[in-house]
């Protein structure tokens, strides 16, 4: 299989002990450009994470892999349009959520607030990576902050789920995470237009 990265091609066997040098020849030459992975191309898919299952998985059969690297400031970019996009989508979906937590959430409530509860997680990560950049737009305390809050709302809802109490579910949704969210959806618009 064939590694591309910054115009060189580089020979690989398809074979998972492979894998390791591949990783080993992205990490090393995207960091020697001073720049950040975005995803690979693997055979005209774009894969933007969990590369090595995705590779491992399909060893036998992988022709290219293409690295896309950008400057860090196109990767903050990205991260904010990412979340700007995440954010615009998952807001009335909180709505749908608090409503059924109120009256009885079906097995697909369950499942809406799963993907919910992994979109904290993920807004979490981009924060904490924003907040560890040097480069980055905001400035760290807000992004602290946002953090504390998101970790202790995740807390207090984990404790209604264990409780089994759908009312207070809702009222965390409504009344701390929605607040929260809008809240980040203002300081990622403004990163996103500028």
């Amino acid at each position: 299989m064939q590694l591309n990265i910054f115009g060189q091609t580089f020979e690989y066997r398809n074979d998972r002990s492979e894998l390791e040098p591949i990783f080993r020849k992205i990490f090393s030459m995207v960091a020697e450009a001073d720049r950040q992975l975005s995803h690979l191309v693997i055979d005209g898919v774009e894969v933007y994470d969990d590369f090595e299952t995705y590779m491992e998985e399909r060893i036998d059969s992988i022709r290219t892999i293409d690295v896309v690297a950008v400057t860090i400031e196109e990767y903050i970019r990205e991260v904010f349009q990412t979340m700007h996009s995440y954010l615009t989508r998952a807001l009335p979906e909180i709505e749908r959520i608090i409503d059924e937590f109120y009256q009885t959430p079906s097995e697909h409530t369950w499942i809406r607030f799963e993907q919910m509860l992994e979109g904290i997680q993920w807004i979490d990560q981009a924060l904490y990576w924003l907040a560890e950049h040097p480069k980055h737009p905001l400035d760290r305390q807000a992004l602290a902050h946002i953090r504390e809050t998101l970790a202790e709302q995740l807390r207090q809802l984990l404790q209604a789920v264990e409780a089994g109490d759908a009312v207070l579910i809702a009222d965390l949704i409504q009344y701390e995470v929605k607040p929260l969210w809008k809240d980040i959806m203002e300081h990622v618009k403004v990163n996103v237009v500028n």
